[in-house]
């Protein structure tokens, strides 16, 4: 699937920690590259015009990690509502996908539970972080539940360089686990779509291999640029003997580039 949450989110972050509410209201350029759907070989460059909002307050935030409502607070301990999309994906030009359905978008939506695992003022920002979100395919207006997610992971983030020349850092890793039905929404192959090259496929639910993402950013007066790189290994993976599975380690990659025409208290 087309993961474009990643961009999504670096482009609605400002990386700041400020402590009164600040909103910045922005519209910028992005060039993306990504795969199908995690596993295929099929890759699209898109080159889209997208909004810029950046927004924390006390209780809610727009992040790195996603549109966040921060629902418990402790010295150590969050609870947020995370957030993912995917778009749709076309069978055109995806060779394993021929003569298939389209991939709908899908909508994944829950709590995640993150935990600082050092200082808050250290250099490097450790946090362990579990989201678990219900997974929605999105036909016309209308869902349809496609099972879960959970994503363990790890995630850290610094800064380098002072002043205007700083660079916000962000990583995070972990794994993949889904259900049986979201697994067999881009990997199943139903018996009337079977041909000699494709054979006939049900999904099983469990491990989904692993996810890593890089991401930077800073600020350049009133612009604003940003980068991510998304690398899945699927190597071992439940679905990992899929015809719809062709590649067992995929990359995607953006850069955008945002004028922000308004920020609060200037």
């Amino acid at each position: 699937m087309k993961r474009i949450a990643p961009l999504i989110t670096l482009l609605l972050t400002n990386f700041a920690y400020a402590q009164e509410p600040s909103l910045e209201l922005g519209i910028g350029v992005s060039a993306i590259s990504l795969p199908d759907y995690r596993g295929s070989d099929a890759q699209h460059s898109y080159l889209l015009p997208i909004p810029y909002l950046s927004y924390r307050s006390e209780k809610l935030e727009i992040s790195r990690a996603g549109l966040r409502r921060r629902l418990f607070d402790s010295e150590r301990a969050e609870i947020d509502l995370s957030i993912n999309l995917t778009p749709p994906s076309h069978s055109e030009g995806n060779v394993a996908r021929a003569g298939m359905p389209r991939l709908s978008p899908t909508l994944e939506i829950g709590p995640s539970i993150k935990y600082r695992l050092n200082d808050a003022n250290a250099k490097v920002r450790w946090e362990a972080v579990l989201p678990v979100r219900a997974a929605l395919v999105v036909d016309d207006w209308r869902t349809r539940y496609i099972g879960a997610v959970l994503n363990p992971k790890l995630a850290a983030d610094w800064s380098l360089g002072q002043g205007e020349s700083t660079w916000r850092m962000g990583w995070s890793g972990g794994a993949l686990i889904g259900s049986r039905k979201q697994h067999e929404y881009f990997y199943g192959v139903a018996p009337e779509f079977a041909t000699s090259n494709r054979p006939a496929y049900q999904a099983h639910s469990g491990y989904a291999g692993l996810q890593s993402t890089l991401s930077a950013s800073r600020n350049l007066g009133d612009y604003w640029v940003g980068l991510f790189l998304r690398a899945d290994n699927l190597n071992g993976s439940r679905f990992a003997d899929s015809p719809l599975l062709q590649r067992k380690t995929t990359l995607s990659g953006g850069i955008a580039l945002v004028w922000r025409f308004y920020r609060s208290g200037q």
